[in-house]
């Protein structure tokens, strides 16, 4: 029985098609090479301790660019002790520590410094605001 020339072409079309896929199954793919690139850091936590020593509770804040970040709120005569995620403090932006009362209109904001591994920062809220100051340790 012989094939017509079209018939064969036809058959001869799907083979040279089907072969890749047809091996593709049966091949052997290589381990991946270890990468030699250093594995990530893992970067500890500021320690932020507040101290409020204001009439009135205040909220705290950290800005970064135009988003704001509420760690809490610390309440008259008391001290809270906040962790802030280091890549939130790492960056090309500043961030600002602002320290806001609750009863009151006008907040208090500092710029935080640049931050060092083991750093921790105190910030003393006073009865007059503008007194108020921060510290690294």
């Amino acid at each position: 029985m012989t094939q017509s020339p079209i018939k064969l072409a036809r058959l001869l079309a799907i083979a040279w098609c089907a072969a890749p896929l047809a091996t593709a199954g049966c091949a052997r793919h290589k381990p991946a090479a270890e990468s030699t690139a250093p594995a990530p850091v893992a970067r500890v936590p500021i320690l932020l301790r507040v101290t409020n020593s204001n009439w009135s509770d205040v909220r705290i804040y950290l800005v970064r660019g135009s988003m704001w970040m509420r760690l809490g709120t610390v309440t008259t005569n008391s001290t809270v002790e906040f962790s802030v995620p280091a890549d939130y403090l790492s960056g090309a932006s500043t961030v600002t520590l602002v320290a806001a009362p609750v009863a009151g209109r006008t907040p208090w904001t500092t710029p935080l410094p640049v931050v060092a591994a083991g750093d921790e920062f105190e910030l003393v809220v006073e009865n007059f605001l503008q007194y108020s100051h921060l510290v690294v340790r």
